[in-house]
Protein backbone atom coordinates (compact mmCIF):
# COMPACT_ATOMS: atom_id res chain seq x y z
CA UNK A 1 0.00 0.00 0.00
CA UNK A 2 3.03 2.31 0.85
CA UNK A 3 4.55 2.21 -2.58
CA UNK A 4 0.99 2.16 -4.08
CA UNK A 5 0.65 6.02 -2.74
CA UNK A 6 4.33 7.47 -3.30
CA UNK A 7 3.72 5.93 -6.77
CA UNK A 8 0.42 8.16 -7.08
CA UNK A 9 1.90 11.20 -5.42
CA UNK A 10 4.72 10.58 -7.95
CA UNK A 11 1.79 11.09 -10.51
CA UNK A 12 0.49 14.20 -9.21
CA UNK A 13 3.73 15.98 -9.11
CA UNK A 14 4.81 15.23 -12.57
CA UNK A 15 1.54 16.41 -13.74
CA UNK A 16 1.90 19.56 -11.64
CA UNK A 17 5.46 19.81 -13.39
CA UNK A 18 4.07 19.33 -16.85
CA UNK A 19 1.36 21.85 -16.04
CA UNK A 20 3.16 24.41 -14.78
CA UNK A 21 5.79 24.01 -17.85
CA UNK A 22 8.23 21.77 -16.42
CA UNK A 23 9.89 23.71 -13.31
CA UNK A 24 11.44 27.16 -14.66
CA UNK A 25 12.77 25.40 -17.98
CA UNK A 26 12.17 26.89 -21.30
CA UNK A 27 8.45 25.27 -22.79
CA UNK A 28 7.91 27.00 -25.99
CA UNK A 29 8.54 29.67 -28.34
CA UNK A 30 7.40 33.55 -28.05
CA UNK A 31 7.89 36.70 -30.20
CA UNK A 32 6.92 40.11 -29.80
CA UNK A 33 4.83 42.58 -32.87
CA UNK A 34 4.40 45.65 -33.50
CA UNK A 35 2.52 47.84 -36.21
CA UNK A 36 3.72 51.07 -36.94
CA UNK A 37 -0.23 52.22 -38.56
CA UNK A 38 -1.76 51.08 -35.77
CA UNK A 39 0.50 51.20 -33.09
CA UNK A 40 -0.61 47.93 -31.54
CA UNK A 41 2.49 45.33 -29.84
CA UNK A 42 1.35 41.80 -28.84
CA UNK A 43 2.77 39.11 -27.00
CA UNK A 44 3.16 35.41 -27.56
CA UNK A 45 4.75 32.74 -25.66
CA UNK A 46 4.38 28.77 -25.28
CA UNK A 47 4.21 28.23 -29.04
CA UNK A 48 5.77 24.12 -30.53
CA UNK A 49 8.10 26.43 -32.87
CA UNK A 50 8.93 29.75 -33.46
CA UNK A 51 7.64 30.12 -36.94
CA UNK A 52 4.08 29.44 -34.46
CA UNK A 53 5.12 31.72 -31.87
CA UNK A 54 5.30 34.91 -35.02
CA UNK A 55 2.70 33.92 -36.69
CA UNK A 56 0.32 34.15 -33.31
CA UNK A 57 1.94 37.73 -32.18
CA UNK A 58 1.12 38.97 -35.25
CA UNK A 59 -2.01 37.89 -34.91
CA UNK A 60 -2.65 38.71 -31.64
CA UNK A 61 -1.26 42.49 -32.97
CA UNK A 62 -4.15 42.50 -35.98
CA UNK A 63 -3.09 44.75 -38.37
CA UNK A 64 -1.77 44.10 -41.79
CA UNK A 65 1.64 45.60 -41.08
CA UNK A 66 2.54 43.60 -38.17
CA UNK A 67 6.06 42.49 -37.53
CA UNK A 68 8.14 40.42 -35.38
CA UNK A 69 10.39 42.59 -33.47
CA UNK A 70 11.71 39.73 -31.00
CA UNK A 71 11.61 36.44 -31.05
CA UNK A 72 12.47 34.52 -27.99
CA UNK A 73 12.55 31.34 -25.96
CA UNK A 74 12.50 32.03 -22.07
CA UNK A 75 10.81 35.99 -21.32
CA UNK A 76 10.10 38.62 -23.51
CA UNK A 77 8.59 41.99 -22.99
CA UNK A 78 7.85 45.24 -24.89
CA UNK A 79 8.57 48.75 -23.52
CA UNK A 80 7.54 52.22 -25.52
CA UNK A 81 9.01 55.84 -25.43
CA UNK A 82 8.58 58.92 -26.64
CA UNK A 83 11.22 60.36 -29.78
CA UNK A 84 13.19 63.75 -29.86
CA UNK A 85 10.33 64.55 -32.70
CA UNK A 86 7.25 63.45 -30.42
CA UNK A 87 6.71 59.75 -31.95
CA UNK A 88 5.73 56.96 -30.20
CA UNK A 89 8.74 54.35 -30.12
CA UNK A 90 8.26 50.82 -29.56
CA UNK A 91 11.44 47.83 -28.42
CA UNK A 92 11.45 44.24 -27.52
CA UNK A 93 13.73 42.67 -24.99
CA UNK A 94 14.35 39.49 -23.74
CA UNK A 95 15.68 37.86 -20.33
CA UNK A 96 15.72 34.88 -17.83
CA UNK A 97 12.93 36.15 -16.09
CA UNK A 98 10.12 38.40 -17.02
CA UNK A 99 11.43 41.39 -14.98
CA UNK A 100 14.77 41.10 -16.87
CA UNK A 101 12.98 41.07 -20.18
CA UNK A 102 11.48 43.85 -19.13
CA UNK A 103 14.48 45.68 -18.32
CA UNK A 104 16.02 44.55 -21.28
CA UNK A 105 12.88 45.96 -23.14
CA UNK A 106 13.29 49.26 -21.62
CA UNK A 107 17.11 49.97 -22.50
CA UNK A 108 16.40 48.76 -25.60
CA UNK A 109 14.03 51.37 -26.06
CA UNK A 110 16.33 53.81 -24.36
CA UNK A 111 19.24 52.94 -26.32
CA UNK A 112 16.65 53.72 -29.86
CA UNK A 113 16.43 57.79 -28.42
CA UNK A 114 13.39 56.86 -26.62
CA UNK A 115 12.45 58.69 -23.59
CA UNK A 116 10.38 57.85 -20.54
CA UNK A 117 10.59 54.12 -21.65
CA UNK A 118 8.46 51.61 -19.98
CA UNK A 119 6.21 48.94 -19.94
CA UNK A 120 3.61 48.99 -22.62
CA UNK A 121 0.32 49.64 -21.18
CA UNK A 122 -2.05 46.33 -20.04
CA UNK A 123 1.24 44.52 -21.58
CA UNK A 124 2.99 42.56 -19.52
CA UNK A 125 6.41 40.56 -19.71
CA UNK A 126 5.75 36.94 -20.94
CA UNK A 127 7.33 33.38 -20.28
CA UNK A 128 7.70 30.29 -22.05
Amino acid sequence: MNKLWIWGVSLVAAGVLAACGGGGDSNGYGAVATSVSTKKVAISSEALTQSVANDDAREACDASDCKVILQFEECGAAAQGITSTGALLFAAGAGNTAFDAQTAANAACTAAGGTACGQVPNLEAKCN
